[in-house]
């Protein structure tokens, strides 16, 4: 399989070209030149960005597939990432995105997931309610009217174009990145060891880099009449961050002023009865366990 994929060097992205290469796919990918492609070396890249035409063409010519992981915003920032220029946001994103579709149509790929977000769904009423692949979305943010937005298109390419198009829905993703200070929590493993004070806690929604990935190459080979035209909800683990660190500083052997226990409504836990329809299983307590192992390794290593 040939796989076309933009966002390669991003957080959710690296996890994805790992798979697709383990399952011996040939990637192409996008990049804008100044973007830190080291430990991706198997890649064919495409050198541009997504508001180059040429470019998009050239990704996606006789691939047999598009993943769509692409996301311009303010550094830092995913919510709120529009920042001052909406205008640039949505050319940027939504525009993009929808000429990407565009180019994948008529390089005829036979099949496209599009990254989207669990930010689809906004703060439903009450706050802890879970919602399914089939709630109806109601974004009360850019990021999440942008997400809903491409899922749309994606769907409309799948129902007026033949496209076998589906969207993707992670929560919040941890693992393991490159380069190491990108992963999530490697921040309070750092601040653990140092002994400095710790941000309070919070309650939040998980998914490991890994099982995103195998989500997606899930969506790309499942039957289409499985996945065209759907958007998947992807979340694992209701993760207390005052847990990372605690089980950070016993791994350390620091012993820290942890913070109080969260006060944090968690918004919209996501059920994945779909993706688990197609055999997706994640790796629940024992990844999270396992990653908090790699963290600590990882955080000793470094110089204080």
């Amino acid at each position: 399989m040939r796989v076309a994929i933009t966002g390669a060097t991003g957080i959710v992205g690296r996890f994805v070209v790992a798979r697709l290469l383990s399952e011996r796919a040939q990637v192409q990918a996008l990049a804008r030149p100044e973007s830190d492609r080291r430990g991706l070396d198997a890649c064919r890249w495409i050198i541009g960005d997504m508001a180059n035409d040429d470019a998009l063409a050239d990704l996606v010519r006789n691939a047999d597939a598009l993943v769509h992981c692409a996301y311009s915003h303010v550094p830092g920032r995913y919510r709120g990432g529009e920042g001052d220029d909406r205008f640039a946001f949505w050319r940027n994103n939504l525009l993009a995105g929808v000429a990407l579709l565009e180019h994948a149509r008529r390089a005829n790929v036979a099949r496209v997931v599009v990254m989207s977000s669990r930010a689809v769904f906004g703060a439903q009423t009450p706050a802890a309610y879970s919602v399914d692949d089939a709630t109806r979305p109601a974004p009360d943010s850019h990021y999440g009217a942008l997400k809903l937005a491409l899922e749309a298109h994606a769907s409309a390419f799948s129902t007026t174009d033949g496209m076998c198009c589906a969207a993707l829905r992670p929560t919040g993703v941890y693992g393991i990145l490159h380069p190491v200070e990108r992963s999530k929590w490697f921040d309070l493993a750092m601040a653990i060891r140092r002994q400095e004070p710790l941000p309070a806690a919070r309650l939040a929604t998980e998914v490991h880099g890994h099982d995103v990935a195998d989500a997606v190459w899930r969506l790309l080979n499942a039957p289409a009449e499985h996945v065209a035209g759907r958007a998947f909800n992807c979340s694992d683990l209701i993760v207390d961050s005052r847990d990372v660190m605690a089980g950070l500083a016993e791994r350390l052997g620091v012993a820290p002023n942890l913070p109080a226990t969260p006060e944090n409504e968690l918004l919209h836990p996501m059920r994945t009865p779909a993706l688990r329809a197609l055999g997706w299983r994640p790796g629940g307590r024992p990844l999270f366990e396992r990653t908090l192992d790699e963290l600590a390794t990882l955080a000793n290593s470094q110089p204080l």
